[in-house]
């Protein structure tokens, strides 16, 4: 918002004290991703990723998964079809289909410049068992 002072004098205008705010960051959309089945789990659903204050959000949703039971999620390096084994960024465990998680020093520009894919695993004593991926991706 600007604040000024006009003051006219013989047809002349003067503007005295403008100060101005800076302006309000731009928001930038979510992104937003399917993930997809693996392993014949029938698990499927969305990951949602934006910048938040703190670091980056990630809300996963499925639908699918057994009722009850934690289910560990990570973000990797590589895709879907060939993803490290080795978690980059760990999320909270979908619990009833459901988790967020805000990754600190990161965002989402920082894991769209190279391939990183969400992955959720069948449970923590099955991790090796993973039931639905998502690839990360530039926006088009």
């Amino acid at each position: 918002m600007l604040k000024s002072v006009l003051f006219a004098a013989a047809g002349a205008a003067l503007v005295i004290g403008v100060t101005a705010q800076a302006p309000t960051p731009v928001r930038k959309m979510p992104s937003q991703l399917r993930l997809a089945a693996q392993n014949n789990s029938a698990e499927q659903g969305t990951a949602t990723l934006y910048d938040g204050v703190n670091g980056l959000i990630v809300k996963l949703r499925l639908a699918g998964g057994a009722e009850g039971v934690d289910q560990p999620a990570h973000i990797h390096k590589g895709t879907c079809d060939k993803l490290d084994p080795k978690p980059t960024y760990g999320l909270k465990s979908v619990h009833d289909g459901q988790s967020e998680t805000t990754v600190s020093g990161i965002t989402l520009a920082m894991l769209q410049k190279s391939p990183y894919a969400i992955n959720v695993h069948k449970s923590a004593k099955e991790a090796a068992i993973y039931v639905s991926c998502g690839n990360i991706t530039a926006p088009k």
